[in-house]
């Protein structure tokens, strides 16, 4: 099941989806369909246009990314008392031949520097880093682990790593047994830690596991312009950035209902 998921939600992003569907267009051009063929070819490019049109990407974004504020100041928002901060993983391709802060995706580059800057003002809290292997052997906890140590930031206490969870849910379900299983447990917020467009899908996961998360997100794409920053030409272009951002929407939003559909979400 976990490996279909993750070949289906490939499948339905937009690039990939619509690249079959121009394949199957451009074959109906030759058949008695052709008009059909016409105009589905014609509605895939138009709709791979609208998708790759940064208004179009900003809005698709927005509501998933302004759904939790960002914590700007931990020590205010959380308080003094120590708790958990849970960095959840992203992925990796390991090359020996590369430094460590190439082989750690973007992603999950972000996501750790936000766990460690919360930490830093919450010296007392317990950092833990989740994530597993989806193709490989060595898990995302472990190179994220390795990039803090590279960087000389080492937190105070005991890091706790997760190698086995391949999914938010698995993350989410870890994370409560472990807090589940520790005796004398300090009190103190479950933060989790997350890029924004994500944390929707996070928080309702770690809900429907027993859990009651804060949340603080990051990797933001959805920005605000500059007051005096005008209209610009290249807000009208299509480009790969922008259809990435619709990717990453469209994204969670299947996320969202399959994990309702599943009885996961809280």
């Amino acid at each position: 099941m976990f490996e279909l998921t993750k070949i289906i939600g490939a499948l339905i992003m937009p690039l990939s989806m619509f690249f079959v569907l121009a394949c199957g267009a451009v074959l109906l051009l030759f058949t008695k369909w052709y008009r059909l063929g016409r105009g589905a070819l014609i509605a895939t490019l138009l709709a791979i246009w609208v998708l790759s049109w940064d208004p179009t990407a900003q809005r698709l974004l927005a509501p998933l990314e302004r759904q939790y504020p960002a914590i700007l100041e931990p020590a205010e928002t959380l308080g003094e008392e120590p708790g958990y901060i849970v960095v959840l993983g992203h992925g990796h391709s390991l090359d020996p031949e590369l430094p460590i802060t190439s082989q750690a995706n973007s992603t999950a580059a972000v996501r750790l520097l936000e766990g460690l800057r919360i930490h830093n003002q919450l010296p007392q809290s317990t950092l833990i880093l989740t994530g597993g292997s989806v193709f490989g052997s060595t898990p995302n906890s472990e190179v994220m682990h390795q990039l803090a140590q590279s960087i000389g930031i080492e937190p105070a206490n005991e890091v706790v790593r997760f190698a086995t969870p391949r999914n938010t849910r698995e993350e989410a379900t870890r994370v409560a047994e472990f807090l589940a299983n520790r005796e004398g447990q300090p009190k103190g917020s479950i933060v989790v830690v997350t890029e924004a467009s994500h944390m929707p899908r996070a928080m309702a996961l770690f809900r429907g596991a027993g859990l009651d998360p804060v949340a603080a997100p990051t990797r933001h794409r959805v920005r605000a312009d500059e007051a005096d920053r005008g209209f610009h030409p290249g807000d009208l272009r299509p480009s790969a950035h922008a259809l990435r951002k619709s990717e990453r929407a469209i994204h969670e939003y299947v996320g969202l209902l399959w994990a309702r559909l599943r009885g996961w979400s809280g």
